[in-house]
């Protein structure tokens, strides 16, 4: 019996995570070793992580779900996929749910990092950025969830749906 499908649809997203992130974290970390560099302040690290991991994670998700398969490597191997109306999403249809996806992760870099002015405190500015970003994802959870993993808020904006057929 194949588990539900909000389920799946966490399991195909927290696997293309770990991909991405053994990807992108070896190679962040030969390049940087190549390079020397490390960032030692919040903006720096804010770039790296721009560079190293939101820029190729914003491209894997967009053109993997723009793609005629309808999805990422986690939605192939959990045998999903999204759509609209029932067709592959296009370009802008999955740029789109793509940036309201990961609007959550942005936020949270952003919070932490970019609007640093040191380490060791948060202001209350990013401290606001980053309990915002965090009940973001819990939202974003929850209509999922709400929609036996059909639709989240990133769908419903895009217009898209998810269903358990690859």
């Amino acid at each position: 019996m194949k588990p539900n499908l909000f389920l799946r649809r966490v399991l195909a997203f927290m696997t293309d995570i770990l991909i991405l992130f053994a990807v992108l974290g070896t190679l962040g970390f030969l390049i940087q070793q190549a390079i020397g560099y490390v960032p030692t302040t919040g903006p720096e690290i804010w770039r790296v992580l721009l560079l190293n991991f939101s820029i190729p994670v914003w491209l894997y998700f967009w053109l993997s779900d723009a793609s005629a398969r309808g999805g990422t490597l986690g939605k192939r191997i959990f045998r999903i996929r999204v759509a609209a109306d029932g067709k592959a999403l296009g370009p802008a249809r999955a740029l789109a749910r793509t940036a309201i996806k990961l609007l959550p992760w942005e936020l949270a870099h952003l919070s932490a990092f970019a609007l640093s002015s040191d380490l060791e405190s948060l202001s209350i500015v990013q401290s606001v950025g980053l309990v915002a970003s965090n009940l973001l994802m819990l939202v974003y959870l929850w209509m999922a969830f709400a929609s036996r993993g059909r639709r989240s808020v990133h769908d419903l904006v895009a217009s898209t749906r998810v269903s358990g057929g690859a």
